[in-house]
């Protein structure tokens, strides 16, 4: 009732996507509640065998088998995204493997000739996961009409039956867009094999170096692409119309002579998800400690790691960049994840000061029982993901110059082979020999580093392949405790985060815009971006947090607590 009265006098814009009361046009006319359903079956077994008294050996077989989500009656949405039909409502979705056994393997020795300062270990592990029921539960989520109703008055409660009956009514021009799944290439569990071996050497000054190297090899990962690709643009008879695309599954039917042909579209251009993707990690660690010894407590960690892969699995996988999915031209998207660091550090100390450790009474009271610690945190950028918007179809005219828009003199061409615009995860170009990234102020990325990619061409830069903006950190705390029995006491901390009141950035806006066109700060493909068209491109605009913790500004907090 609340948004029927904002409509009756508001002009907005609403998206309806369902009744539960209303008869679904795919699952016999049902109504009512959805029930995802899933099962998971888990068993494990591990021991340890202590070989010698300086030799342990920790073993372990793990099961899990995850069955494929659904509905609990079938009544969900099975798109073919080969034939482009509604397939049974029973239909497997996708495939789960029955075989997912995970050993687990570690070793501890500490070698007698190192007499005792020395422990080497090892470590090797499958893991299994059923990936993101998000995407997993999208067939029942189908199962709906969606429409948006765009600067309309009290246009929602009137509507909605109007909306359904158009739809049921043209099946052949719905444009529905269901989200689907390559059923033939589409299996869980997603793999991590996983891999460690470290050393751990006692130092003097009762410090203790540890060198580890840690790996990690992810398959059958999460990718997704796009379905009902273009196949063919043709150019109205009416050059002021938009060209009309004929996908996969449209229907078409020729015109008269002179006029164009009729396209009717039973489907939208459809996102559908697979596995198969692949991924690494690789590092170096370095941990150096010292444990609490004469009021002193130190602890240090370096990490230089790398990322890669064609997708970071569930959480991590965009649509494709190359759409190619007769191809399945996956590995185009090899580059760097979202989360790959190069190098992060992180030290933290802790000293109670000696003050007070002789006096008594009041004296100690007020004079000791102080600490004072601090915590430094660094790391090398994040990736920045740079892309270009770019329109599946263009316009060239008879000198060979593309335009964004139609006219008379033009034809149209497809511009991003397959389309995928709804997706829109398209890269630019990189321009060989010109650096990409500029230190003027806060402006990181450099615009004539890129260009629109000539038409029926995919962008050359490597995905994810620059990385932004730094981050440092350094905290402080201050406590004093104040004695009320020898096992209690009350305790006072000043907290003060980002100490230098450091100005950590987020990484900059990236996409650049369509400027496609001959006119005032417009681009021809393989034309290097200028500033003026490329707006807001790679200047940073934004810190990286305003609350209190890591990228804050900074903050003093004071804490007041009993300990006993």
């Amino acid at each position: 009732s609340n948004l029927n009265s904002f409509l009756a006098n508001t002009a907005a814009t609403v998206q309806y996507s369902g009744d539960l009361s209303a008869a679904s046009p795919f699952n016999n006319g049902v109504t009512g509640n959805r029930y995802a359903k899933q099962e998971y079956y888990i068993a494990y077994a591990q021991d340890e065998w202590k070989i010698k008294p300086n030799l342990t050996l920790n073993y372990g077989l793990r099961y899990e088998y995850y069955s494929p989500l659904r509905e609990d009656k079938n009544r969900q949405v099975v798109f073919d995204i080969d034939k482009g039909v509604i397939l049974p409502s029973d239909t497997v979705v996708f495939k789960a493997n029955k075989t997912n056994f995970a050993p687990r393997l570690a070793l501890s020795w500490a070698p007698d000739f190192a007499k005792g300062k020395t422990v080497i270990r090892g470590g090797f592990g499958i893991n299994y996961g059923p990936g993101q029921t998000e995407d997993q539960i999208q067939p029942i989520e189908s199962d709906r009409v969606s429409s948006t109703l765009s600067n309309v008055t009290n246009a929602f409660p009137a509507n909605i039956a109007a909306i359904v009956a158009s739809f049921n009514s043209t099946p052949n021009n719905r444009n529905y867009q269901p989200r689907a799944y390559d059923r033939a290439n589409y299996n869980v569990p997603e793999r991590i094999f996983s891999y460690t071996a470290s050393v751990q050497q006692e130092l003097p000054f009762k410090l203790a170096l540890t060198a580890a190297y840690v790996g990690s090899q992810g398959r059958n990962l999460f990718l997704r692409s796009v379905s009902n690709q273009i196949t063919q643009v043709l150019t109205n008879v009416n050059p002021a119309n938009a060209a009309l695309v004929i996908r996969e599954f449209s229907i078409v039917t020729p015109g008269a002579a002179g006029t164009n042909p009729t396209v009717q579209n039973p489907f939208a251009e459809v996102d559908y998800k697979r596995s198969g993707g692949h991924d690494s990690y690789n590092a170096m660690m370095l941990t150096l400690a010292r444990r609490f010894n004469s009021g002193v407590t130190l602890n240090a960690q370096y990490t230089l790691g790398r990322s890669y892969g064609n997708t970071a699995g569930s959480n991590e996988a965009l649509t494709a960049g190359n759409i190619a999915r007769k191809t399945a031209d996956f590995d185009y998207d090899n580059g760097y994840n979202n989360f790959d660091v190069r190098h992060t550090y992180n030290v933290s100390a802790i000293y109670a000061l000696p003050f007070g450790n002789k006096l008594t009474g009041l004296s100690k009271s007020l004079i000791g029982g102080w600490e004072i610690g601090s915590i430094l945190n660094g790391r090398s950028g994040l990736p920045i993901d740079v892309r270009i918007t770019r329109p599946d179809v263009v316009y060239v005219d008879a000198a060979g110059l593309v335009y964004g828009s139609a006219a008379v003199g033009r034809t149209a061409v497809i511009n991003t082979p397959g389309g995928g615009n709804s997706r829109n995860v398209r890269r630019p170009d990189l321009i060989a020999g010109v650096n990409p990234f500029l230190n003027q102020d806060r402006t990181i990325l450099n615009p004539a580093a890129f260009a629109t990619p000539k038409p029926g061409t995919w962008g050359n830069l490597v995905r994810n392949q620059l990385h932004g903006v730094n981050f440092f950190q350094q905290d402080l705390i201050v406590a004093k405790k104040f004695a009320i029995t020898e096992k209690a006491n009350v305790e006072f901390r000043t907290e003060i985060f980002n100490l230098f009141n450091t100005t950590n950035f987020i990484n900059p806006p990236a996409t650049l815009a369509n400027v496609l066109g001959t006119g005032t700060n417009q681009l021809q493909p393989r034309q290097a971006y200028t500033a003026a068209a490329a707006g807001t491109f790679g200047i940073v605009n934004s810190t990286i947090a305003r609350s209190v913790g890591l990228g804050t500004n900074r903050q003093l907090q004071f804490a007041l607590r009993v300990n006993f």
